[in-house]
């Protein structure tokens, strides 16, 4: 190894903060070279804005506001050119809605609902063209393990096998290639794979430390990436490898600690931003992620 590869990876760099201001419980997903974040909680008030980020030119800009209304705690994820936003919570109110952006006409157009029970602090995310959506938690002491699979061609809901592990909310997920992974939510510290093949899980190798909830989760290349959560703001970050079924830790994510951050990649980055902090105040700065 030479001197350049001990500097040039494994590290955070800061980057413009998020165009929106303070954020917590937001939805964070990439489409293309671009990357989107919205809605949200800021203090008690849930929001509806809606904004890319550039990351060559290192800037936000506003688009449309998410036209299903304000609400936090909702599900983002995108499946070819397009983005997803569905379930999430506001006013006491669970959501089961489920819309479609598209960013060349910087518009939104209403799919059919998340056919499970409307919840928030469900995971979402895609494998190649299908979306997935599960768990979560509707009020109380009420959470789920049920999972879904949205086909946006025919615009369909289908329920499939159950997340292994008990009911869960704020778990976080990820997909590599044709594999779907979704783990912790609670003092939880176990990990599924999903093959959507099959419709059947498997048990992979538990995330090596205490349970966590509210973390952030992406994938870059055939790599998985899992970080920050509760309890105590967390600020480790995990590297995942399905091949060797292992997790390594890598540099702790640059901002410090927090809970119920955004987190996406786009290309060989991934970019982590906002969220809140145990004893401290909302944040909107944003970090970038070399691996």
């Amino acid at each position: 190894m030479n001197e350049g590869d001990c500097v040039s990876k494994n590290f955070w760099t800061q980057k413009a903060n998020f165009g929106g201001g303070i954020r917590s419980d937001a939805v964070g997903f990439s489409i293309g070279n671009k990357g989107y974040v919205g809605t949200g909680l800021i203090h008690d008030y849930t929001m509806q804005d809606f904004w890319e980020y550039d990351p060559v030119l290192n800037v936000w800009t506003q688009k449309a506001d998410f036209e299903g209304g304000a609400r936090s705690q909702a599900v983002g994820f995108s499946i070819g050119n397009k983005g997803y936003i569905g379930t999430g919570f506001n006013n006491n109110n669970q959501f089961q809605d489920f819309w479609e952006y598209d960013p060349v006409s910087n518009s939104w157009t209403k799919k059919a609902d998340f056919e499970g029970v409307a919840r928030s602090q469900a995971v979402g995310f895609s494998i190649g063209s299908k979306g997935y959506v599960g768990t979560g938690w509707s009020g109380g002491v009420v959470t789920y393990q049920d999972f879904w699979e949205y086909d946006p061609d025919s615009n369909t809901w289908i329920q499939k096998a159950n997340v292994p592990g008990g009911n869960r909310g704020l778990a976080v997920s990820f997909s590599i290639g044709n594999k779907g992974y979704v783990g912790t939510g609670g003092n939880i510290n176990d990990f599924w794979e999903y093959n959507p093949n099959s419709d059947t899980w498997v048990q992979i190798a538990n995330i090596p430390h205490e349970g966590t909830a509210s973390a952030v989760g992406f994938s870059i290349g055939n790599r998985g990436y899992v970080g920050t959560g509760y309890p105590f703001s967390r600020s480790d970050f995990w590297e995942y490898n399905p091949v060797s079924d292992t997790w390594t830790q890598k540099a702790d994510f640059g901002g410090g600690g927090r809970e119920a951050a955004i987190g996406f990649s786009i290309g060989n980055k991934g970019y982590v931003g906002t969220g809140w902090k145990t004893g401290d105040d909302i944040h909107q700065d944003f970090w970038e992620f070399t691996p």
